[in-house]
């Protein structure tokens, strides 16, 4: 099995669980669905940091911790998400307690993580966020940032997530990359915008940014605490070494006392995604019903 189709795999059960227990629109409660399967849950105090959370298999006893370090009521949820696919994802439970009964994790999308924690990030996204209401919560929304806002707020998830999940649902090309400072944390293309050339320069942990409105928004540590926004243009070649000068807006948010920030391209020069074609009759309806709108010109 392939790690991406592992990946998806991993989407896929968050989305089966979700529907198992019920849940047929946001917000999807984590606790409520740990609850029916009597796992104990318990916030760390505030003061102790270093970790996002972590799961105990202590004989017919399961129980999740989760950090409340960072005031984000998405990201707690998230990571409660995660532990939740280390208890239903299969293996994983034997894969942890063959080292020690007692998981730390550190949940949220980043690269050189074990697979394992990145499988529980992908069920967590699943999880919080199936494909189908992420899908109907994005028709008739803006493409790009505000669209993803309008997500996390309704899935009440972390904006990272829901701007990950977004690339993953929407049928318009779109690209995120996480910042710190004037370097990049991670990145994530979707399979639409990966199409549009050939490119050179996958966004990836320890590049500089280019010169442009995220570097500049980074170089000012305020924007980032107090979650302001910006909203420049940019080209496919200047951010991904392409092989064209696309145009794109370049929509940059402050994640707060995260510490990172969240850059999203996309543009109305952009094709739409061919697969659309394969979805059901009622969400082909509704896509050709769609008029996109787009952040250029706001």
């Amino acid at each position: 099995m392939t790690r991406r189709f592992r990946l998806e795999a991993a989407t896929r059960r968050g989305e089966q669980i979700a529907k198992q227990y019920g849940f047929e629109r946001f917000p999807i409660e984590p606790t409520t669905i740990a609850e029916a399967e009597n796992i104990h849950i318990q916030a760390k105090p505030s003061d102790q940091k270093g970790v996002s959370g972590g799961i105990i298999f202590s004989g017919e006893n399961v129980g999740i911790f989760y950090a409340t370090d960072i005031d984000n009521d998405g990201f707690q949820r998230f990571t409660i998400g995660h532990e939740l696919g280390h208890y239903f994802l299969e293996g994983h439970p034997e894969e942890i307690t063959k080292i020690a009964p007692m998981h730390i994790s550190r949940a949220g999308f980043s690269q050189g993580k074990d697979f394992i924690e990145l499988e529980a990030d992908h069920f967590s996204a699943g999880l919080l966020m199936p494909s189908r209401l992420v899908k109907k919560e994005l028709l008739g929304r803006p493409v790009g940032l505000e669209g993803i806002l309008t997500l996390a707020q309704q899935a009440k998830c972390s904006v990272t997530a829901a701007a990950i999940r977004a690339a993953q649902c929407s049928p318009y090309p779109v690209a995120i990359v996480v910042s710190n400072g004037d370097e990049i944390s991670y990145g994530f293309l979707s399979d639409t915008f990966k199409s549009l050339g050939k490119f050179r320069n996958f966004p990836r942990k320890g590049d500089k940014l280019p010169v442009g409105t995220t570097k500049d928004f980074n170089e000012t540590p305020d924007n980032v605490l107090r979650a302001r926004q910006a909203c420049g243009e940019t080209t496919f070649l200047d951010w991904f070494d392409g092989d064209k000068a696309i145009e794109l807006d370049e929509e940059v948010i402050g994640l707060g006392s995260y510490g990172y920030t969240l850059t999203v391209f996309s543009s109305d020069n952009l094709p739409d995604d061919p697969d659309n074609d394969e979805e059901d009759e009622e969400e082909a309806r509704l896509m050709d019903s769609w008029t996109p709108k787009f952040a250029r010109g706001r």
